[in-house]
């Protein structure tokens, strides 16, 4: 159920090699370091029942997964991960640090798979019951960024899509940020460093409200 929680919760969206995984670790010791109760998750994944759905998912079996099914798979993992997780480490006051949430089915599935946009929002809002980051930073970098940075990297079952699949992803992302509050576009193609900063800059303003 929605309502006010003791914690914070922030997530990390973008394409694949966006380096939103760099940015949930350097953020998470930071936080560490400031002793603060820091908890990472991934999306899909989190939980033993995510990480099965993962396997399913980013595993190319050579099954055709229709984007639909796809959705529900996503929201499986996401579904458990709030119930499981989430939402008592943040009732506890911990700070949850997402390598993506609920944005990216809208993204993907959404935008990419053509699955109604209305209907990935609503199966989201049963799936996170209530529970909104705080923050959520989109590190956009263009295809020609994602294909160097993934280059040598064994693909998985969705990183092998084309090129059109990627472009409406990113467009999608752009157009569900823009002018979002609490949603913040970063320029992924600088430095880890700067990237950091600006995240700290947002982070330490809201965690302000923990300690004040």
């Amino acid at each position: 159920m929605e309502g006010k929680r003791e914690g914070k919760f922030f997530v990390f969206e973008g394409l694949d090699g966006s380096g939103t995984t760099t940015q949930v670790n350097l953020l998470s010791e930071y936080l560490e370091d400031m002793g603060y109760s820091v908890l990472v998750v991934e999306e899909p994944g989190g939980t033993d029942l995510g990480r099965e759905v993962r396997e399913l998912l980013l595993e190319d079996r050579g099954v055709d997964i229709t984007g639909t099914a796809e959705l529900f798979l996503y929201e499986v993992s996401r579904a458990q991960l709030v119930r499981e997780k989430l939402i008592p480490e943040l009732d506890r006051g911990r700070i949850v640090i997402s390598d993506r949430f609920a944005l990216s089915s809208v993204a993907y599935q959404g935008y990419g798979r053509g699955v109604p946009i209305a209907d990935v929002k609503r199966l989201n809002a049963v799936a996170v019951n209530g529970v909104k980051p705080d923050l959520t930073f989109f590190l956009d970098i263009d295809l020609k960024a994602m294909g160097t940075r993934t280059l040598g990297k064994e693909p998985d079952r969705i990183e092998k899509e084309s090129e059109d699949f990627y472009l409406k992803v990113r467009r999608g992302y752009l157009k569900e940020v823009a002018n979002r509050a609490g949603h913040t576009v970063i320029n992924g193609s600088l430095s880890k460093g700067e990237i950091h900063e600006m995240v700290l800059s947002q982070v330490c303003e809201e965690l302000a409200e923990l300690n004040g």
